[in-house]
This record gives C-alpha cells, sequence and structure tokens, in this order.
C-alpha cells in the first residue's frame, strides 16, 4: 500500500507538470459519456483513479434480455406464427411483413439506410456515405447521425432500419466499400455500435451483412473460405462488439456462402456463433432473396425471410411432417415479438409513426453538412496552395464535367434521394461571393476553363457504373485509376495554374500519372446533399481537415491481396489493409492508413502508460501531449495501435486499438487522453476454439496514422495490476 501511494504521488505531481488534460474525442472521451465500462459503483484494486485504470474494468455487457410480459400473452397458430416469420410484397412493397390484424399485431417495416432513409417513400436527408463518416474518426457524431435517421425512419412510419453495414474492405475495389466503415475490424466495430445506439434511441437496427460478404460480382454465389481465427478476428469481430455492446435488434444474413453453405442456413455461423456464443437475442433476417432452401434455413436460425415467403412458404409442412421442431418456430416467432413490443411498435392499436417534420429538418441538414466537412481528407497540400487565399485568388476555375454534379453514392439499396443536393461548383460560388465579391468563378468541361484562372479546383469523381451495389449497374472496381479522360484532365489544366484536384468516390484512387502534377488533393467521398456547401467551408479554410483515410491507399493493385471477386470461390486471406502491408515490409502504400493533411503541423511526445501490468478486464488511459507547431488552429487525431512482437502466434504486427481527437490553437499543447480496452486485445486461439488474452509482453505505439508511430510503450497481462513506476515511452 505504502509503495502504492509513493508512486501515486510521484505520478501526480509529474501530472501537475504537464499541459491540461483533453479527453479527446475518440471511444471513451468526453464526447462519448456513455463508453461500455462498468458501471461507477464496481470494486476496482488499488487506492486511487491512477490504480483503477490498472485493475478491472470490464466492458459493459448492453444486451438487455427484456421481455415484455405481454409477448407471452400472444397467441398465435403456427400457421400465424410463421406469418410472423414471412416478407408480404404487398402491393409491389418488398420491405414488409404482414400484419396481423386479428391478433393486432403490427409487422416489421423495414427500410435500407447506410447514408439516410432510402428513397422508396419519398426525399430524406442525404447523409455522407459511412467511408466518408469513418474517416471524421467520431463515434460522437456518428450517434448524432444514426439518431437522426432512426427518427426520419419513425416520420415516414418504419420501423427496422437495414444499417449500418460493417463487412470488412478486404480489397480496395469492393464496389460497396463506400457502405461500409473502412478496413479495420476495430473501428468498424466501434463505429458501429455509435450508430447503432443512435439509431435504436428509435427503432432496430439491423446490422448487415453476416458474413463474408466482401466481393460483389459475385456475391450471390460466392463462397467465403476462411479459417476460424480469420473468420473471428477479421470478418466477425466488429458483428460481436456490436451485437454485445450496442444490443443490435437484428442481423442481416448475407447472399454468400461461408465455407461451403449459404450464409441464410448457416447453422455454425447463425445459430452457433450469433445465438449460442454472442447470445444473440433479437431476430435474423435474410438479405433479399438470399434464402436457399426451408428446413436448413430454419434449422440453421434464419427467422425472417425477405422480400416473400419463397421457402417459408413451406414452413408449415415442415412442421407437421417433423422435420423442424416447433419449438424452433416459437424460438423465431419469440425473438421478433420481444423485439416489437421492446421498441414498442408491436401493437396496431398503438400508434408508433414519429413526427414527419424531423425528415430533411434543418438541423438533420445542418448535420449532414457538419459530417461531409468532418469525414474529407486532404492528401496533398504543395506550397500550402490550401485554404484559398481570397486576396489572390481572384479569378478560380471550377473544371469538369462533375464540378456540377451532386455524387451521393451508388443506385443500389443504399440510394437516397433529397429534395436537394449542392454541386461543387455552387457551393464554391456561394462562399466566393462571401468572401468577395471581386473574386470571379468560371468553370467548363475541359482545360480550357482555367485559362487565365490564379486557381483551378479540378472535379473528378466515380459514378454508379464504376462501383456500387451490382443490381443494374456498379460492382466491384475493374480499375482504382481515374478513367483516361479525367488524368488527362488533371494534367492540362496543371499545367496552365496551381490545381487543386478533388476526388469524389467511395474508396482508394491509384494516381501514379497525375499525383505530381497536382498542387493539392481532396478526397471528399460522397459527401451527401450538403457536399458543395462542407467543402467550400474546407477550402477556403473555415474548418481545419480533421478528416484522415479508414483505408489503406496503394500505389498500384499489385500492391493489394488477391480480389478474387470473379470467382465462386474465393479464400479470404488473415492480411488485409494495413496489416497485408506491415506482413510486408518492402511495399509502401501511397497513403497509409489514418492519413491526413491539417492546415497546420503537429508534434507528439511524452507518451505514458501508467501500467507496468494490466489485469484481462483492465482499461488503461494512456496519455499523449500534442502540440499545434503551426500558425492556424487545427485537429489532430492520434491514433494508438498494439502489438505483440514476442507472441510466436500467427499474428498482425499491430491492430488500430484507440484514438482521439484535439482542436488545438497555434502554439497550444495539451495532453490527451485514449482510453486502451484491454478486452479488445482478445485474439482467437483454434485450439481451445475460444477467445484469449495472451499472457505475453504489448506494444504500444502512438502518432498521427500508421505509418508514422513516433511514440512507443509497453506493458503485461498479469492477474494483479501494478502501477508504471517511472511514466513515459520513447
Amino acid at each position: 500500500m505504502t509503495k502504492a501511494l509513493g508512486i501515486l504521488f510521484v505520478l501526480l505531481l509529474t501530472a501537475c507538470a504537464r499541459p491540461p488534460i483533453d479527453r479527446g474525442g475518440g471511444p471513451g472521451g468526453q464526447d462519448v459519456p456513455d463508453i461500455p465500462v462498468a458501471d461507477e459503483g464496481q470494486t476496482d484494486v488499488g487506492v486511487s483513479e491512477a490504480v483503477l485504470v490498472c485493475g478491472d474494468r470490464p466492458t459493459l455487457d448492453r444486451r438487455t434480455l427484456t421481455t415484455d410480459p405481454r409477448v407471452d400473452q400472444v397467441s398465435l397458430t403456427t400457421a400465424e406464427k410463421i406469418g410472423q416469420m414471412n416478407g408480404a410484397m404487398i402491393q409491389f412493397d418488398m420491405f414488409k411483413t404482414p400484419d396481423n390484424v386479428e391478433k393486432n399485431i403490427r409487422g416489421l417495416y423495414f427500410l435500407d439506410g447506410p447514408r439516410g432513409v432510402r428513397c422508396e417513400i419519398g426525399p430524406a436527408t442525404t447523409f455522407p456515405v459511412a467511408v466518408s463518416r469513418a474517416a471524421a474518426w467520431d463515434t460522437d457524431l456518428e450517434l448524432r447521425i444514426g439518431e437522426a435517421m432512426g427518427k426520419e425512419m419513425r416520420g415516414f412510419g418504419s420501423n427496422v432500419i437495414l444499417a449500418p453495414t460493417v463487412n470488412v474492405l478486404r480489397h480496395p475495389a469492393w464496389g460497396r466499400g463506400q457502405e461500409t466503415y473502412g478496413e479495420d475490424p476495430w473501428l468498424l466495430g466501434m463505429m458501429g455500435i455509435a450508430f447503432t445506439r443512435g439509431v435504436q434511441t428509435q427503432v432496430p437496427a439491423c446490422v448487415k451483412h453476416f458474413a463474408g460478404n466482401n466481393v460483389e460480382d459475385t456475391r450471390m454465389t460466392n463462397n467465403a473460405v476462411i479459417d476460424a481465427q480469420t473468420l473471428r478476428e477479421v470478418y466477425t469481430r466488429q458483428f460481436e462488439m456490436i451485437v454485445k455492446e450496442a444490443d443490435a435488434a437484428c442481423v442481416m444474413s448475407a447472399y454468400n456462402k461461408l465455407n461451403g453453405a449459404y450464409c441464410s442456413e448457416n447453422r455454425p455461423l447463425l445459430r452457433d456463433i450469433l445465438k449460442g456464443d454472442w447470445g444473440f437475442d433479437g431476430f435474423v433476417v435474410s438479405d433479399w432473396y438470399a434464402a436457399q432452401s426451408t428446413v436448413d434455413s430454419a434449422l440453421a436460425g434464419m427467422d425472417v425471410e425477405m422480400p416473400m415467403p419463397i421457402y417459408y412458404q413451406g414452413l408449415e409442412q415442415a412442421v407437421a411432417q417433423q422435420q423442424v421442431p416447433e419449438s424452433l418456430i416459437n424460438d423465431a416467432v419469440r425473438r421478433i415479438l420481444r423485439i416489437k413490443f421492446k421498441f414498442g411498435f408491436a401493437l396496431l392499436d398503438e400508434p408508433f409513426a414519429g413526427d414527419a417534420s424531423v425528415i430533411e429538418s434543418a438541423a438533420h441538414v445542418a448535420l449532414a453538412r457538419e459530417a461531409a466537412w468532418k469525414g474529407m481528407v486532404l492528401l496533398k497540400n504543395e506550397g500550402g496552395v490550401l485554404p484559398i487565399n481570397p486576396v489572390t485568388a481572384g479569378r478560380i476555375a471550377v473544371v469538369g464535367p462533375f464540378a456540377d454534379q451532386a455524387r451521393l453514392g451508388d443506385s443500389g439499396s443504399s440510394n437516397v434521394v433529397p429534395s436537394y443536393a449542392v454541386t461543387p461548383l455552387a457551393g464554391i460560388r456561394a462562399r466566393a461571393l462571401k468572401s468577395s465579391p471581386a473574386i470571379e468563378v468560371v468553370t467548363g468541361n475541359d482545360a480550357d476553363a482555367a485559362t487565365g484562372a490564379d486557381l483551378a479546383i479540378v472535379v473528378v469523381a466515380l459514378t454508379a457504373s464504376d462501383e456500387g451495389e451490382a443490381v443494374f449497374k456498379g460492382g466491384d472496381r475493374a480499375t482504382m485509376d481515374l478513367n483516361a479522360e479525367q488524368e488527362a484532365l488533371i494534367q492540362a489544366v496543371a499545367a496552365k495554374t496551381k490545381t487543386i484536384v478533388v476526388m469524389e468516390a467511395g474508396g482508394p484512387i491509384t494516381m501514379e500519372r497525375w499525383h505530381g502534377a497536382a498542387d493539392a488533393i481532396v478526397m471528399a467521398w460522397y459527401p451527401g446533399m450538403e457536399g458543395g456547401n462542407a467543402l467550400a467551408d474546407l477550402l477556403f479554410g473555415d474548418h481545419d481537415f480533421q478528416g484522415r483515410v479508414p483505408q489503406t491507399w496503394p500505389k498500384a493493385w499489385a500492391d493489394c491481396p488477391e480480389f478474387g471477386n470473379k470467382q465462386n470461390e474465393t479464400p479470404m486471406d488473415f492480411f488485409h489493409g494495413y496489416r497485408h502491408f506491415d506482413h510486408n515490409p518492402s511495399l509502401q502504400p501511397l497513403f497509409p492508413f489514418g492519413y491526413g493533411l491539417s492546415y497546420t503541423t503537429f508534434e507528439y511526445s511524452n507518451l505514458t502508460l501508467p501500467c507496468d501490468t494490466v489485469t484481462e478486464s483492465g482499461q488503461m488511459t494512456v496519455t499523449v501531449d500534442v502540440k499545434n507547431t503551426g500558425t492556424r488552429p487545427g485537429v489532430a487525431v492520434p491514433q494508438l495501435y498494439v502489438g505483440r512482437p514476442e507472441s510466436t502466434a500467427r499474428k498482425f504486427v499491430r491492430e488500430l486499438k484507440g484514438f482521439a481527437q484535439v482542436s488545438l490553437d497555434p502554439g497550444q499543447t495539451k495532453t490527451v487522453e485514449i482510453f486502451l480496452r484491454i478486452p479488445d486485445l482478445k485474439v482467437w486461439d483454434t485450439g481451445q476454439d475460444r477467445w484469449v488474452i495472451e499472457p505475453t509482453s504489448y506494444k504500444v505505439e502512438v502518432g498521427p496514422d500508421v505509418g508514422h508511430l513516433p511514440l512507443s510503450g509497453t506493458f503485461v497481462i498479469g492477474s494483479q495490476p501494478q502501477l508504471h513506476s517511472e511514466g513515459g515511452g520513447e
């Protein structure tokens, strides 16, 4: 006890000499007060808050198995039970299960929602695509977006949103990369938790697509071959996090096969892992037309077939013939009813629809604009050409056929139609006029428009034909390059004047032939209905760029793992994204995971790990000093990675396990807290067939992105917590 108090005294003295603590904007920081940790009243090892960070602080399992007593009071025949398990396809509406008017039970009214409520019903707030929101590295923002989408769902009278999408971007050319939160399973999990919690303040969220849905061109038939460790650590870890920590109400099974069985009839996936190991108490819905069988699907744990009873129309007969136990039907219906009662829409005579005035409300439109500028990434800024100086930029040319188009994303199931959308040209014109009526903004589709301009902004983009859900067009990308016409346009404009290239796309773009010609490069993603205004805000310096890429940007297609999107069986490897580049150190990416520039510069120092030893259930509050060494205010995004250098098991060199955001004035230094949850370090032991936390030395690295980690420290896992006696890292 005396030693612990002495160490605490030293730490307190050290803390007094350090800059003010900033709890950051990452998971566990001041902006997300409901980070999943144990209740305040729990007993921890030690005598102070400094000791608490080393001891047990278990991740809080937020599943709430709340069964309304009325669930057991609903009396249904076998046919009526099966009616709860089928889509209805009523008057070409393929998003509902039927109401049971006689028993007063409302159906499930689904709608898609990765970037807003889908267009079938009417205009809705169109947010930036999910990958753009991941680039914001802001879980509080994603929670607010989820809540806004949930309110608009209720405003439309619907009750289950088909989102979030949390499939890993295993290859940058995946056509649906825009719908998900990038390549890192932990980041996918944290963003998915935030979105799901936000949505579920209003309606159930349906997490998709479970699992191994990572190619688009052959998604209907592809067999994803994934070994047990890779499945648990890479392709389903994020689903488990969301089920347990956000209490997800619904999970959608994917189209593809997983290790030989279609996901909708895959018993190891649905009944053993999801419902068994994870204790999922919600319901499983098939992707639309993804069901492949009657008996096998029911036995595997698929609770709802959508959009209509193609296979489950034979379910009553299968029960009568004892091919499917009625107990499984009862379990499925109980899951469905539990969610209906839990979210307050079970009974037809109890109104559920929300306030329609929230749809495209001023608050939601403002939120869409905030999300757009927070997610855009500055990739290059040679000579400080940005932000635009209104004094010297008397004539600005906005060039290219996409300059006056609003690129919102693909035209598949995530399509949302707003009542308006601001194009890059419109946003830049409005912002230039605000700066000075003397600024002339001209436009044109070719390089001639840049003649005589002080500055040119070339807008390039991908289209729904280039990438997206493969419905009538789209699919996986055939190349990561821009087309030849757009590359030639960039080069021609750059030969005339200073050139900013703005890219609108859902994922990495290779730029070997034109990267050197551009003075500045901005990744705007598909930025939503307020994208043009948000872009202009950033270009004129109203905000700092705080976006950081949530994927690794390769120099060339050949630097990526094999895609395997044209075949019917695809081995999905352990290493992808930055893990692939770490595993192959001779390869260097164009932009590393987590990369993004600011209008200022930052210096990282004084990494402190408060624990030499931490328990398996512990949480460590790591601190790092961040200084703004530039002349403008800015936002830094320190990132924390953890590796196991001494382990002999198959492992990643490092994995993202924490991040924060901090706003700094010029010359200002703050001590930033980054929360490291020790249970997040678990790995899958194939010998024991369970999660374990390896008792070895762990290396913590902190820096601005995975390719630049100047600070490091170490700790070990033990049965007793131990304070770090000296503090600091290298």
